[in-house]
């Protein structure tokens, strides 16, 4: 054979070793199994709460409180959004019922009549996941909710009340 066949038959096997090692790393796949098309995992904020559907116009409401949230991902505070529920689609000129103004945690909580608020309200706003199965696309961790201090687990059933100090906290495992 001649030595220019030789140097294509090495560069096959090589570049044959490599894929097969990239694979083997996960760092390419190309076996049609489970990981080869993306996940679609199941999200809360895909129907929107019957209460995510309320547009306020104005702060004159006879229900105005404020429970405040922190969201903890694996050790690190996850920020919420300043602005989150004003101005949305299905709010175009108006908030909704649950909002917030800046990036503290307050979630502003309004409304014409007096009703009972659970959380998922303001997660269907926000049009993030969160239930007893994880938060956003964390999904195959260790998921805790307290409230003012004590475990709590309503999770999105939580009926949200003034001054509630609400902490979320993942743990990938």
């Amino acid at each position: 054979m001649e030595e220019g066949g030789w140097w294509m038959i090495f560069t096959a096997v090589c570049l044959a070793s490599l894929v097969g090692l990239l694979e083997y790393e996960d760092v390419i796949n190309l076996i049609d199994d489970k990981e080869s098309s993306p996940s679609e995992l199941p999200n809360t904020a895909d129907e929107m709460h019957p209460l995510g559907n309320e547009c306020l116009t104005t702060h004159s409401v006879d229900m105005h409180f404020h429970p405040y949230l922190t969201i903890i991902i694996d050790g690190d505070e996850f920020p919420i959004p300043e602005n989150t529920g004003i101005y949305t689609q299905t709010c175009p000129e108006a908030m909704h019922m649950t909002h917030t103004h800046d990036s503290s945690g307050k979630i502003h909580v309004e409304n014409h009549t007096f009703e009972e608020v659970p959380l998922e309200v303001f997660f269907d706003v926000w049009g993030e996941h969160f239930d007893e199965t994880g938060i956003f696309d964390y999904r195959d961790g260790t998921i805790e909710m307290t409230v003012d201090g004590v475990v709590n687990t309503e999770y999105q059933n939580l009926i949200l009340a003034d001054n509630q100090n609400i902490v979320i906290t993942y743990t990938s495992n």
